[in-house]
């Protein structure tokens, strides 16, 4: 019986660190994101200027990013920037979508930055970029080159 019991008692604790586990990560995720009023886009990011192409607005923070490439399929190779953090990591563009998730740092303003590692065979690198947000989907193309970086700013409403 002392063995069933002691099973027992590691049972419970085990469900009781889960629970708080859980509960503890549900909070985080209720804490209202910090408002950025003004563009945050860096005018230079790894030694390169950066070229603002534009502006989208969306409705919610969690987003979804596509890439492929702009045109001709021609070798390029990009790392895009969320805010100064990879999302994708020395990509080399298809003709393909390649997709990946994302949740915007803050309400207001926030970027998506292009950083070309090369220019393929067709300079400059271009890149199709799909975001899509609550629902809605919006395409647009971000420009970049061995000097200089295209980026937009992504404003949450």
């Amino acid at each position: 019986m002392n063995k069933l019991q002691s099973l027992a008692q590691t049972m419970v604790l085990l469900l009781v660190l889960v629970l708080a586990t859980n509960c503890s990560t549900e909070e985080e995720d209720d804490t209202p994101a910090p408002t950025n009023d003004t563009s945050i886009m860096p005018s230079t990011f790894e030694g390169r200027t950066t070229n603002k192409l534009g502006t989208i607005r969306v409705n919610d923070r969690k987003v979804t990013l596509g890439v492929w490439d702009h045109g001709q399929i021609d070798g390029d190779i990009i790392t895009l920037y969320v805010n100064g953090e990879k999302v994708i990591s020395n990509y080399t563009l298809t003709g393909s979508k390649r997709t990946v998730d994302v949740t915007l740092k803050y309400n207001g303003y926030n970027y998506i930055l292009l950083y070309a590692h090369n220019v393929g065979s067709i300079s400059p690198n271009t890149c199709s970029v799909q975001i899509t947000a609550d629902g809605n989907t919006k395409d647009f193309v971000l420009e970049s080159n061995l000097s200089a970086n295209g980026a937009v700013d992504i404003i949450v409403e």
